[in-house]
């Protein structure tokens, strides 16, 4: 199932399931994704699902919404791990259907640049490096 990793300005990273065919994100109460912040429309934009992918549409908004850095104009598809900017708020477009720990997922939002290749590109984990050992040489 398909999800937004939304970071709204001042608050905590959470995670939206997008079930149905559209879900609409914006200000008020009835929107699918409800952002609390002064700089996204009541109705913001929408993600629909055309029967063979997502699109994403703004609706109008008075400051736009960004894919990828880029201004929204009519539709624009999305892909897995696009980045989307709506008022003070980013989000991350996600495909996978595990719901990722709350460090994980505020990573991936806060991450430069887009994640196409999110699911092949292998999980880069930090490995601390051991103690060098020091060497004695005995006569």
């Amino acid at each position: 199932m398909p999800r937004l990793i939304v970071l709204a300005r001042h608050s905590s990273v959470r995670q939206v399931n997008i079930a149905g065919p559209s879900a609409t994100i914006g200000r008020a109460a009835g929107n699918h994704v409800c952002i609390d912040s002064d700089t996204v429309s009541r109705q913001h934009a929408l993600i629909e699902w055309t029967g063979d992918r997502y699109l994403l549409a703004d609706l109008g908004s008075r400051n736009g919404t960004y894919l990828n850095d880029e201004r929204v104009i009519g539709t624009r598809p999305l892909g897995n791990g696009d980045a989307i900017t709506i008022g003070d708020c980013q989000l991350r477009f996600l495909y996978s259907t595990t719901m990722l720990p709350p460090a994980e997922a505020l990573r991936l939002v806060t991450m430069p640049g887009d994640l196409h290749k999110l699911d092949a590109e292998p999980r880069r984990t930090w490995v601390r490096p051991r103690k060098r050992e020091s060497l004695s040489l005995l006569p």
